[in-house]
């Protein structure tokens, strides 16, 4: 049994596509408010294709293409409208109701990966941003934070993407569990067998058997 369970954020506790287009919104309602232009559908159809959906809102929305830089802030510092997937918040609450001790570590800046914290209702768990700590998976400096927070325990950690989520992890001996989506951007086949997790499920709460 795991002591300490570390969970990946993005695309792990929640679908990171939610985020990209409660973002896109918000851009778009800026620009809707300040601008006088409704460009909401054609920025979400250019999100969901993959298209430069910024360089876009600045053409519909006919303001020079340096906004693009400002319309970018708007999205990373704006409100997530997103919640855990079902499965994800069974689990943290089976944790809990456990005495399980939960963190999280993940990547990217410190203000708009804690705002997504608290859209998702959780920042009790302790969270180590790779901003915050000059440092991104795969170096493992954050997990052995964590070990040296909780010194002589068992650790797992649950993430999505092969490419950095559990190197480091297992180097260090942890269990490794991957939560492998139907719509993930991650080709698990292309990882070599050292970025491989442990354990492969189907949600994070179908991890908790392994834990």
């Amino acid at each position: 049994m795991a002591d300490v369970i570390v969970f990946d954020l993005d695309d792990t506790l929640y679908p990171e596509a939610d985020y990209v287009l409660s973002g896109v919104r918000a851009v778009a309602k800026v620009i809707a408010d300040q601008h006088g232009h409704a460009v909401g559908d054609e920025l979400l159809a250019a999100a969901r294709a993959g298209d430069d959906w910024l360089a876009l809102a600045c053409e519909l929305g006919e303001l020079p293409p340096s906004a693009k830089e400002s319309l970018l802030w708007t999205y990373r510092l704006h409100e997530p409208d997103i919640a855990l997937t079902e499965r994800a918040a069974q689990a943290i609450a089976t944790l809990k109701e456990e005495g399980r001790a939960m963190a999280i570590i993940t990547d990217g800046r410190s203000v708009t990966q804690r705002l997504k914290l608290a859209a998702l209702g959780i920042t009790d768990i302790p969270v180590y941003i790779s901003e915050e700590y000059g440092a991104a998976k795969p170096d493992p400096s954050r997990f052995e934070v964590v070990m040296e927070e909780w010194p002589d325990r068992s650790y797992a950690y649950i993430g999505d993407n092969p490419a950095k989520d559990f190197i480091a992890p297992k180097a260090l001996g942890w269990t490794t569990i991957g939560v492998r989506r139907a719509n993930s951007l991650y080709a698990d086949a292309d990882a070599p067998d050292d970025a491989q997790p442990d354990h492969w499920v189907g949600s994070v709460n179908e991890a908790l058997p392994l834990l």
